[in-house]
């Protein structure tokens, strides 16, 4: 078992967001994954501890626009106290001319952005990019065989970034890049369990057959992201099928989370897949202020020792989860169950 952990993630730190048209501190903190790390490392944990390896950019263009990319990558020329936040929304039916701006591509902000939750500076794609290989590196050691199970301390989390979009403070999307990394193995499944859905992850993969995208979250008739998740959303084309959507009733707590876990692991493991990633939202946790469910603490541990039941390979990766006075016991508690499980 080996965790992976960079510190350039730190680097995105966005402070303020625009939520329901008020300007409120942004809830994604740039040290999530390093609580982690730290409760980790109290627990004896951290001789487990990597850096994560550089790949290339040709991974994570794979599953996402280049152009994108490049625009994001550009932003490393901003100075230290410029930033592009979307503002401007150009329309999708028409192509617009993105050079007129001599610094900062105003406009191509809005044309990739789903949100306004998310603000780009120079060290945003170092940061972002870094997230990107740390899932990398994970799925790297589960691809060598050198190991069978490893946890990615992806930070900014990705599984609302889609091929040509970014929001809800995802810049690339993590999973995904290690989902299409692995898929030389054969199939691969992905089991989201963020409260919020992941759009992103979704949408990359929607039509194809070799991966299985399984998520539990909060009714999107009611819960962000408001237009996807719904449960007749089931892929299409060759992908018909390999999309599941479990909505989550609101105020749930263990005993009937255990029974939506169970039917979500129920269709994986019908999937017959080399790999299992698992995109672990600690926002489903009771005292999370983004969510509308909540499990216990300890209820982490179980959801890792039910994902090793299945007896194939696992990576995870950090999502969400904005409760900073528990956030480090329960990834913990996931992480630890998922390194001594047997």
């Amino acid at each position: 078992m080996k965790i992976v952990y960079s510190e350039l993630e730190k680097l995105h730190h966005p402070q303020y967001e625009f939520s329901f048209g008020k300007l409120v501190p942004y809830p994604e903190k740039n040290i999530r994954a390093q609580i982690i790390l730290e409760e980790l490392k109290k627990r004896s944990m951290g001789d487990l501890v990597v850096g994560p390896d550089e790949f290339p950019l040709d991974h994570l263009k794979a599953v996402t626009d280049p152009e994108m990319v490049d625009f994001i990558q550009s932003c490393e020329h901003l100075k230290e106290d410029e930033s592009v936040f979307p503002h401007i929304f150009p329309y999708r039916d028409f192509t617009p001319d993105f050079s007129a701006h001599p610094r900062i591509n105003l406009k191509k902000a809005g044309y990739y952005a789903f949100d306004v939750g998310i603000e780009i500076d120079r060290d945003t794609f170092t940061a972002a990019k870094a997230s990107v290989d740390v899932a990398l590196t994970g799925a790297d050691l589960i691809r060598s065989g050198r190991e069978e199970r490893v946890f990615s301390l992806c930070r900014p989390p990705g599984h609302h970034a889609g091929y040509s979009h970014f929001g809800g403070y995802c810049i690339f999307n993590n999973a995904a890049v290690a989902a299409h990394y692995l898929s030389t193995m054969g199939k691969i499944a992905i089991l989201d369990v963020d409260f919020h859905h992941g759009n992103g992850t979704q949408g990359v993969f929607y039509e194809q057959p070799e991966i299985l995208y399984v998520s539990l979250h909060g009714d999107p008739a009611e819960s962000y992201p408001y237009f996807s998740g719904f449960a007749d959303e089931t892929g299409s084309r060759l992908g018909c099928g390999t999309n599941v959507n479990i909505p989550l009733p609101a105020g749930i707590g263990d005993d009937q989370y255990r029974k939506y876990l169970e039917q979500g692991l129920l269709a994986v493991s019908e999937f017959h897949p080399e790999v299992l990633i698992v995109s672990l939202g600690l926002d489903i946790y009771k005292e999370d202020p983004l969510s509308n469910i909540g499990v216990s603490s300890g209820f982490f541990s179980e959801i890792a020792a039910r994902v090793c039941s299945l007896n194939i390979p696992v990576l995870g990766i950090l999502e969400g989860g904005y409760d900073m006075r528990d956030l480090g016991v329960n990834g913990a508690n996931f992480i630890e169950s998922l390194a001594t499980t047997g």
